[in-house]
């Protein structure tokens, strides 16, 4: 007889923490039952999320007129971002400017520097790592402008005033949902290759604690981390590490974006069990989603860039009112082939989540 959900969590409950998950799974004894555990773990995150978090009022004016500027790049996620952050600073009466910037590290120091000679009030950046732009960082603070930085790893200081948003406890939770995924998932124990890119420090982040929390809920599962290559070309690579490797029975990548064109010409998933490996990994961009409505990905976490833009200029509210930042948890979920259909997406495909999240900021603002 199947276990119902409310006897899972309880077992689940005795053997770790189930709710919000993070922060040292790494840490952790083994989990006494690590199959229900993870499966518990699933259960709680394939639910769409209906809040933007637990985010205070901020229950001060907000000043009208700050000049805030983002920095962008010409990827779709990037450009996904920054109009939220305009769009969430113009319900706020901000004067908001979005830079585009080359994907490069020189590229994006000259972007900073630019933005950094208009004289804002504030800028936003994302990835930007004090150890690269702190200088840059210094430079801005002396000026009087704040800058905020989204999924960085790097701790406030140095010029940096905010980095909570998609920060490390993010990607902690994140690495073990997919782990608990793929323990509740595959047929036996994980044998798991994956991939990513070591230069960026928030997307090794996802990298450890997936690895970390998949041997605790699976002490014998086996992980393999392989940088990508893109000059050689990610599916070639994808498919020559599968066929050295053929007991993979899990396939993980930093990102979805990363694994675009992969799927199709190398695996056949939706096969018998067990005669191809699960794929999936961190954010799920509307490629990656329309992935899983095709079923040929498994499982990617939901990233809603929306509520990000608009959480980023949440934090600006609260640094220009002197308000203790939210941080809360991002709404977020395992984006499976089960429940694809009923997530809450963009009309451009992209995730959301909470489709009501621009008045329930509204509410956090005071804005009638």
């Amino acid at each position: 007889m199947r276990k119902s959900i409310s006897a899972v969590a309880l077992v689940a409950a005795a053997s770790m923490t189930v709710v919000g998950l993070a922060p040292a799974a790494s840490a952790a004894k083994p989990a006494a039952d690590g199959v229900t555990v993870a499966k518990a773990i699933v259960a709680k995150y394939s639910v769409s999320p209906k809040s933007i978090g637990n985010i205070p009022p901020i229950g001060k004016p907000i000043p009208k007129g700050k000049y805030l500027i983002t920095i962008t790049n010409a990827t779709d996620a990037a450009i996904t971002l920054n109009n939220n952050i305009v769009a969430g600073g113009k319900l706020l009466g901000w004067k908001v400017e979005a830079l585009q910037a080359e994907s490069t590290l020189e590229g994006q120091r000259k972007t900073l520097q630019q933005a950094i000679s208009k004289n804002p009030d504030g800028i936003a950046v994302s990835g930007m790592e004090t150890d690269s732009y702190g200088d840059l960082y210094k430079q801005a603070a002396a000026k009087g402008i704040a800058v905020i930085c989204s999924a960085c790893m790097s701790k406030p200081g140095s010029g940096l005033i905010d980095s909570h948003v998609s920060g490390p406890k993010m990607l902690d939770l994140w690495g073990q949902m997919i782990a608990a995924f793929t323990v509740a998932n595959v047929q036996g124990t994980p044998n798991v290759q994956m991939f990513g890119i070591s230069v960026y420090p928030i997307l090794k982040r996802f990298d450890s604690a997936y690895a970390a929390f998949l041997k605790r809920l699976s002490p014998k599962a086996t992980t393999k981390y392989n940088e990508l290559d893109f000059a050689t070309g990610v599916p070639q690579q994808v498919g020559n590490v599968y066929k050295a490797n053929p007991g993979t029975n899990m396939v993980t990548s930093d990102l979805g974006d990363f694994f675009i064109g992969v799927p199709q010409g190398l695996f056949n998933v939706g096969a018998k069990p067990g005669s191809a490996p699960l794929i999936g990994g961190l954010t799920a961009g509307k490629d990656a989603i329309q992935t899983l409505k095709n079923k040929t990905t498994n499982a990617w976490t939901a990233y809603s860039l929306p509520i990000v833009g608009y959480r980023v200029v949440d934090s600006f509210a609260r640094y220009w009112t002197k308000t203790p930042f939210a941080n809360a948890d991002l709404p977020t979920q395992i984006l499976t082939q089960k429940n694809i259909g009923s997530a809450v997406l963009t009309p451009q495909g992209d995730y959301l989540g909470v489709k009501d999240y621009v008045a329930q900021f509204k509410k956090v603002w005071g804005i009638k």
